[in-house]
């Protein structure tokens, strides 16, 4: 049986498991990690004229793809975007009403830490926490923002909440060194969703 780790360990402590569980927490040298995120229903994406993502479902986070640093064309339908893509950094692109933008781009958590991020796609400030809601990890994320917070790879449960009120919870797992884990929230009011993304390589 899992067991869920206090938060304090989470935040605090060294795990002796650490060094057992790294796996590449970067890119390829002279590439990074790019991935799409389509909010409301999407288009094929091609990258440089050439099929990157097939046409994905409202609410969908692709894995991400390995891109080669430098300047690049993302098109969509008939929005196109310029990306200069950071080497050894995370792109998340995000799809909606048939228009691509690009997020800040995030750099990698490091080799003993996990990396926390909630992408905040709705229409109000959203917060990660416990999945017990005691403990906030990242408070009041608001609308269209992302905050991002390195922890120590522990097992833990996680929930996104609206103030007091559940969004969604989260199952506990094992967060992983130099792993980067997301949640996103989408929707509006009280029909807001949100969804648990693990690190995941195309």
């Amino acid at each position: 049986m899992k067991m869920t780790v206090p938060i304090t360990a989470l935040l605090l402590l060294t795990t002796a498991r650490a060094q057992e569980t790294l796996y590449a927490p970067a890119p390829p040298a002279g590439s990074a990690f790019v991935r799409v995120v389509t909010v409301d229903g999407g288009r094929a994406v091609t990258l440089d004229g050439r099929a990157f993502l097939g046409a994905a479902q409202a609410r969908t986070v692709s894995a991400y793809q390995i891109v080669p640093q430098g300047p690049h064309a993302l098109r969509a339908g008939t929005s196109t975007l310029k990306l200069n893509v950071q080497g050894g950094a995370y792109h998340t692109l995000i799809l909606r009403g048939g228009q691509l933008s690009a997020l800040e781009a995030e750099q990698p958590a490091g080799l003993t830490k996990a990396r926390l991020s909630l992408y905040n796609l709705s229409d109000a400030p959203a917060t990660l926490a416990t999945a017990d809601g005691r403990t906030p990890l990242l408070t009041s994320v608001p609308a269209g923002s992302t905050k991002s917070l390195s922890v120590n790879a522990v097992s833990a449960a996680l929930g996104v909440f609206d103030g007091a009120r559940v969004i969604q919870t989260f199952p506990a797992e094992a967060l992983r060194a130099g792993a980067s884990y997301s949640a996103f929230v989408f929707g509006r009011g009280a029909a807001r969703t949100a969804v648990w993304v693990q690190p995941t390589v195309k």
